[in-house]
């Protein structure tokens, strides 16, 4: 095998795989290193679904970037030739002047994306699985859609592959050596590499050893994901035609998500907290229980919103946030090195941009300005 790349990209979840696909597609010499395998479920991209909207109620700054991957999301289905998207609207619930509606519709009214606003009887009618409150309301989001996400980071692994691109599995870099002009890795089995550039987006793992410039920035947590089956004569509501991906706002601000089963091997639909259950830790390639009393406690607030599915989660899993100090992304270059750049920092909703920021990434790396301006999403908001 070669040892000498334009760019390697280290650490092969959904960021690294659209960077190595982006890459690949500019006709670059890259090379892909993971430390597990190409579906392996300890870090956080791996699953089945993830939901992509535009009614972003975290606010407009993300759209330009939001845009771009709807974009990407479409060329990667078309290249792929199968079906990736889930064309399922998108629905977003809780009181009026709730973070998630008021910010939703706020997003929506601004940019002019297509949405509805819809009363708590005109949900409950509308999406016959949901059980709103009185007094609630929704956004509803026809454009929103649920992505196979297993499925989409392997055809980016593909599609780079295709073009030239070369991967390697269960190999653990574990330095980088800045060398002027290049830069050499060396992992754990003793092999070494070396590439003009080097992109790191290993997840959680990102500042343990390869970039502690951002362990100030970051925070791993580790938290639960459930999947609930139907009950026995429900099972239709519960079809992606029939239920859309959501949110859900509680009165007490405890935020619910929620994605339809998209493919066969899927116990129910995927249900997890996004700011609630959330335990600060290392990253481990080990497997930890979920206890019964987290479980239980999502069982409480899923039961009366969605009375259709089993009272208690069919299967439970844990998976990673990476958390920056104020929820939004880390994109940019090492200030220790001279040709080493990175993206991190999920903060629970990156899946759905990785597209763009791969090919932010891709752009990066040739000294170009990305397509569409990352500068909202460099570390140095933080040393402002």
């Amino acid at each position: 095998m070669k040892r000498d790349y334009d760019v390697i990209v280290v650490g092969l979840g959904i960021f690294g795989a659209s960077a190595l696909w982006r890459l690949a597609s500019k006709g670059k010499r890259v090379l892909g290193v993971d430390a597990g395998g190409p579906t392996h479920c300890f870090g956080s991209s791996h699953g089945s679904s993830r939901i992509f909207r535009r009614a972003y109620w975290e606010g407009e700054k993300y759209l330009p970037l939001l845009n771009h991957a709807d974009t990407l999301w479409c060329e990667l289905e078309a290249l792929a030739q199968r079906k990736l998207l889930f064309r399922t609207g998108g629905i977003f619930i809780g009181h009026s002047d709730s973070r998630l509606v008021k910010g939703s519709t706020e997003t929506a009214k601004a940019s002019k994306i297509q949405h509805q606003l819809l009363s708590s009887e005109k949900v409950n009618k509308y999406a016959q699985a949901f059980n709103i409150p009185y007094g609630f309301e929704a956004l509803y989001e026809p454009g929103a859609y649920a992505i196979s996400a297993c499925d989409a980071k392997l055809s980016m692994l593909n599609e780079a592959v295709h073009r030239g691109g070369v991967t390697i599995f269960g190999e653990t870099v574990i330095s980088i050596e800045d060398r002027g002009a290049k830069a050499i890795l060396k992992t754990k089995s003793g092999n070494s590499y070396t590439a003009k550039s080097v992109i790191v987006t290993t997840g959680p793992w990102i500042a343990e050893h390869l970039l502690p410039e951002l362990k100030y920035y970051l925070e791993t947590r580790k938290l639960p994901v459930y999947w609930f089956t139907p009950k026995v004569g429900s099972e239709n509501i519960f079809l992606p035609e029939n239920f859309p991906v959501f949110l859900y706002e509680s009165s007490l601000g405890d935020l619910l998500y929620g994605v339809p089963s998209i493919i066969s091997n899927e116990p129910g639909v995927k249900i997890g907290f996004h700011n609630r259950q959330q335990t600060p830790t290392f990253p481990s390639w080990k497997e930890v229980q979920v206890s019964q009393q987290l479980a239980q406690e999502i069982s409480a607030m899923v039961s009366p919103l969605l009375p259709g599915l089993e009272h208690l989660p069919a299967r439970v899993k844990n998976c990673f946030y990476t958390m920056s100090k104020d929820e939004s992304f880390l994109i940019g270059a090492a200030t220790n090195f001279s040709s080493v750049y990175f993206a991190s920092a999920c903060s629970g909703h990156g899946f759905k941009f990785a597209p763009a920021i791969g090919d932010a990434l891709a752009h990066l790396v040739d000294r170009q300005e990305p397509i569409v301006s990352i500068s909202e999403f460099s570390p140095a908001r933080f040393r402002n």
